[in-house]
């Protein structure tokens, strides 16, 4: 009983901080800025969750109307000019006829060589899989870029969404893949998935090694594969002791702010960051029972492309992940910093880079790019990697790629964008906001407003992913 008492006199003093610092975070964020009709009003229930759908294209014609009519039900001339919802506003969805947000298909006929399935990232919409879409549909294959539940519509659509609202949502893209296949003469099926699409594309290739009604992919691309996330993530739940009282409504939100971007929520809700927290655990739970089991080649062959300096996913996490389930039908390709601003970057990135590198367990193939040579003010780029007695190598000359001068590192939002794109590309209006004044003035971060927005390599990594395709073209798992 002694012994009981101090343990539970601290279980107390825990518990009473614990409150106090939800109460004060709650009070506080009283002080964000108002909410507007878009952070209050919920989407309709989403169409995948409640309806069934005999083809992409089926489901893709109803989806463009889904998302016009939550959009329309919000919109309104007397919002901001920079606001996303405000018709006469160039950051409208549907300025110029676009439509940024809703699910689409590119079907070359039945030359199709393959299916592929696409998966955006967390608050983005279809728009940002868009090029890498565009680029594989030139070369002959059927695309389906899917819309997640809760995105594209109105930032709200991320205050209840769960993970397995996304995970039903991936699975029926893939049985609509697998019967498509079938019918072009059983093509092979791949997929591919950005950020938490990418984390959905690990769970779904994990969950169907046991599961005979999931269509396997032949081979899976992955682009900043959210493989782990900050633990902080996980408090999102948090909010929900108080978040339910309108006083403290603002607390659901980890940030409010103005929506300027046609094709991406900018305001972020605490329980989207959760449910990705949640998604990364769950695959990390499955990555070590894979491995246990020795069921890595029941996996199809993943490739991967991420920044080493990733500030929204954690690449060390995606590292280990593939040393559990990678094997050599397997690449891992990571994007160094360019060496020219080695002395502005944080860190000792060049030697926790080796470091990682040369730590590396299993005997997939796993190479970086980066200035040739390394440790050269030269903006000539390589791909090398490490060999078994540690030393440094060069695999390749990529002398056709220059690190621009103006570039220091790649960011996770810019992986799957080409350098031409209309609204992230490197000319244009988004990835030339330039406006000046004293720091921390502006709501919005102005890491934000100068985060490369397009990949200067797009087309290197297509090129990549056209070898790996090729390396094994025949439909086979590992």
């Amino acid at each position: 009983m002694k012994i009981l008492n101090p343990l539970i006199k601290t279980a107390v003093i825990i518990l009473v901080i614990v409150i106090s610092i939800v109460f004060f975070r709650a009070y506080d964020s009283r002080n964000m800025p108002k909410l507007k009709v878009w952070h209050i009003q919920k989407p309709t229930p989403e169409l995948l969750l409640n309806n069934d759908y005999r083809s992409f294209e089926e489901f893709a014609n109803a989806d463009k109307q889904y998302v016009r009519s939550n959009i329309d039900a919000v919109v309104s001339s007397d919002f901001d000019i920079f606001e996303r919802y405000n018709p006469s506003s160039n950051n409208y969805p549907y300025k110029s006829n676009m439509d940024y947000n809703s699910s689409f298909v590119l079907d070359p006929g039945q030359k199709a060589k393959a299916v592929v399935v696409l998966i955006h990232g967390l608050s983005d919409s279809p728009y940002h899989m868009r090029d890498i879409a565009k680029s594989l549909f030139e070369k002959d294959y059927y695309v389906f870029v899917l819309r997640m539940p809760g995105h594209g519509t109105l930032p709200s659509g991320l205050l209840d969404v769960k993970w397995q609202d996304w995970q039903k949502a991936v699975s029926w893209s893939m049985k609509t893949a697998d019967e498509l296949s079938i019918l072009r003469g059983d093509i092979p099926v791949y997929m591919g998935g950005f950020s938490t699409g990418g984390s959905l594309s690990f769970n779904y290739s994990f969950n169907a090694i046991d599961n005979d009604k999931l269509r396997m992919p032949d081979k899976v691309f992955l682009f900043s594969p959210a493989a782990g996330v900050s633990s902080l993530a996980y408090v999102g739940s948090w909010h929900h002791s108080l978040s339910w009282l309108p006083y403290f409504k603002k607390f659901a939100w980890l940030d409010i702010l103005p929506e300027y971007d046609p094709a991406k929520y900018m305001s972020f809700t605490k329980n989207a960051g959760r449910q990705v927290f949640l998604l990364c655990k769950e695959n990390m739970k499955l990555a070590k029972e894979i491995n246990k089991k020795n069921d890595q080649n029941k996996l199809p062959a993943f490739i991967s492309f991420e920044s080493w300096v990733d500030a929204t996913v954690i690449p060390k996490d995606l590292v280990t992940l593939y040393n559990l389930i990678g094997d050599s039908n397997d690449e891992l390709l990571l994007f160094d910093v360019n060496r020219k601003f080695a002395p502005f970057i944080k860190g000792n990135v060049s030697e926790e880079l080796e470091a990682i590198v040369r730590e590396n367990s299993s005997n997939y193939k796993f190479e970086f790019l980066s200035n040739l040579p390394i440790d050269s003010m030269d903006n000539l780029l390589g791909i090398f990697t490490f060999n078994s007695n540690g030393d440094k190598i060069e695999i390749e000359s990529e002398n056709y790629n220059r690190w621009p001068n103006s570039i220091y590192s790649i960011s996770h939002i810019s992986i799957p964008i080409s350098h031409a794109n209309e609204l992230y590309g490197k000319n244009s209006a988004l990835s030339n906001m330039l406006f000046v004044g004293e720091k921390n003035s502006l709501i919005v971060p102005s890491s934000d407003i100068t985060r490369i927005r397009y990949n200067p390599f797009f087309d290197f990594m297509m090129k990549q992913i056209g070898e790996f395709i090729e390396d094994n073209d025949n439909g086979d798992n590992k």
